[in-house]
Parts: structure tokens; sequence; C-alpha cells
């Protein structure tokens, strides 16, 4: 049988998935949180949700509780070709900038924060494919990073649903991808050979460190559900993944604006991004 929320457990858990993921959990959100924990809370045996969240902090196998619970947790929706504008801009604009500024020899390093299930990761091969750009073996390193275990598995996959196409065609689709006898698509060798995937948590100190300097990063849709501190831990994580003069593009209703980050804005037709300025700027 399903149990309350008390106030001081909502409190806590608040309060928990604040400092660990950055989520903002408002009391208009309760119940929502409630229904998420409760199969994890259920699966366990447990009689409360402060049970839940001390078996969460303290219990030996807590790193795999917690791998099992952040599914329930996180927003894993994506698709292929997310907001054009933006991708419209990387395609003729940055990606020739970058192989120019990095020259023959060079390797164009792109980064999908909080990736989900590595659709964005793989637009960003497919994107570089079609603009022609960086085409040598090794001359293009695309990262996806999440939090959800479970989603960077199902980005290692690379295998879809009609469902993560619904942005695309179906001759886009039939370049990119083969059909499977299930009716999914998986991605084409081609496309799968540049990119990586690997765990990070956009609001914890030194993720970048594992990923290296990066000339594009993409975080797109995630900073809406941060509170106002996970924001700027996001942020200055975010300068410290960039090389100079690297791309951060975000969601369209996402802003840096009030942000103590000294990044360049810029604007374009249907898109905004900002810039880590070179130093010799």
């Amino acid at each position: 049988m399903a149990v309350a929320l008390s106030d001081e457990e909502f409190r806590m858990w608040a309060e928990w998935l604040g400092e660990e993921l950055g989520h903002r959990w408002g009391p208009e959100r309760r119940e929502i949180l409630r229904t998420r924990l409760e199969p994890r809370r259920a699966a366990l045996g447990l009689e409360s949700f402060d049970a839940l969240l001390f078996h969460l902090r303290f219990h030996p196998e807590r790193e795999a509780e917690r791998a099992r619970l952040v599914p329930h947790l996180t927003n894993n929706e994506s698709y292929f070709f997310r907001e054009r504008g933006s991708l419209d801009v990387i395609r003729d604009e940055v990606l020739p900038e970058l192989e120019e500024r990095l020259g023959p020899g060079g390797q164009a390093r792109l980064l999908s924060a909080a990736c989900a299930a590595g659709e964005e990761a793989y637009t960003l091969s497919i994107l570089a494919r079609e603009a022609g750009r960086f085409t040598a073996p090794g001359a293009l390193r695309v990262t996806g990073v999440d939090v959800d275990p479970a989603a960077l598995e199902r980005a290692r996959a690379g295998t879809y649903t009609e469902h993560a196409f619904r942005g695309t065609d179906a001759a886009w689709r039939a370049r990119f991808f083969d059909a499977r006898d299930d009716g999914g698509w998986e991605v084409k060798p081609a496309v799968r050979a540049p990119v990586r995937f690997s765990d990070a948590n956009l609001v914890q100190d030194g993720w970048w460190r594992a990923v290296g300097p990066q000339h594009l990063v993409l975080c797109r849709n995630v900073m809406i559900y941060f509170d106002e501190d996970a924001v700027l831990r996001a942020a200055r994580g975010l300068w410290e993944a960039l090389a100079p003069g690297g791309y951060l593009f975000l969601g369209h209703a996402e802003s840096l604006r009030h942000v103590p980050v000294p990044f360049e804005l810029h604007r374009r037709p249907g898109a905004l991004f900002y810039r880590r300025p070179l130093e010799a700027a």
C-alpha cells in the first residue's frame, strides 16, 4: 500500500536532491516526487520515505540504489535534430570556424551534456558528416555524458524507435540508421565511430576533468530543472569544460543572463549561444 510523503520528508528529499542533482522541487511538485519515489520504497519493503533516504545515503549498496532511483527522477526525453535553429548555426558557422582554427590534423571535441539516450550526441556526429567537416579518421570526437546510468546504456546501444525521429524524415533516417527486424533503428557504424559516453553529474565539482577541453558543448533543456545554486554550479563547470574560444548552446528556455560567469553572448536568427573568449582576447 502506498504511503504519504510527510512535510518533513519532503523537505529532506528536496534538500538532498538539490545538493546531489541540482533539482528544484517546489511544493507544487510534492505529489510528483512521491509517485516517483514510491516504486523504490515499495520494492525495498521500507515503511517510509525517510527510511528510503537513509538507505540511499548510508547503506553499503547506496551507489547501486542511487543508480536505480535516478531514472525515476530525471527527464530523459529527447529526439534527433531537436531545436534546428541552433543546429543550423553549428553546421554553417561553428564547424567551419573550428576547422579553420584547428587546422589540418586538428581534432574537434564536441560534448553533449546531459545526453539522455544519446540522440543529441549522435546528432552532432551526423551534423559533421552532413557538413563534410572533420571527416578524416580521428578528426572528430563526440562525448555524451549523463547522470543516469540506464540512459547511458541505451545511448551506447544506439537503437531507437520511431518516436526518436519525429523531427526528421524517412530519407534522412535511412541515410544514417539501419532498420532492425524488431521495427527499430540502429545507428550506422560510421556515425557511431567518433561517439563515446560516460557518466557525469553537472552540478558536482570536477566532472569536466574526465572529458578534457571541449570546442563545443550542447547542454539543452537541463538547467530549467535546476535551482539557482545548481545553475551557477553547472555554468561554472561548463566554463571549465570549454576550451578557450569554445561554444556553448543551451535550450531556448534557458539563459545565463544573471549568472556571474564571463561568457560572451552571441545571437543569430533562430538561435543564441555563448562563447568562452579566446585567451588572446
